[in-house]
């Protein structure tokens, strides 16, 4: 004979199974949404993007870039350089922001370090939010 802690524990679990099901189809339901949204709202390379709908709503869009370095390669170009400017905080992880600086303020270094980093677009966040 089955008992009734036993028997609230099975509905449990299948209220569970079922509620992670509805949570997966919700998930790929909304990454649908938001790649309609980016295709009539494409967000910038880097930088977020907010836009006040009609209906009251506020559209915003965050595109960033993820930068991938050959560490190695990286410290060889750049031996020479002002400190400021030293892309590398450690010998372990390139600095981003250092990155995204050159990048966007010193087209001259970034052409001479560009072999060494890869920068790829990181999944872009899209928001909605009542005012």
């Amino acid at each position: 004979m089955q008992s009734n802690s036993d028997a609230q524990l099975e509905h449990l679990a299948e209220r569970w199974l079922e509620a992670k099901d509805a949570e997966r189809e919700a998930n790929a339901a909304r990454i649908k949404i938001e790649e309609e949204i980016l295709t009539l709202a494409p967000a910038k390379e880097e930088g977020s993007d907010s836009r006040l709908l009609s209906n009251g709503l506020k559209l915003k869009t965050t595109g960033k870039l993820i930068y991938k370095a050959d560490l190695e390669k990286l410290i060889q170009l750049t031996t020479a350089w002002p400190a400021d400017y030293k892309p590398v905080k450690t010998e372990v992880k390139a600095d981003d922001t250092v990155l995204k600086a050159i990048r966007a303020q010193r087209p001259d270094l970034w052409r001479e370090i560009a072999d060494a980093i890869t920068t790829k677009p990181a999944k872009t966040a899209v928001t909605v939010e009542t005012e």
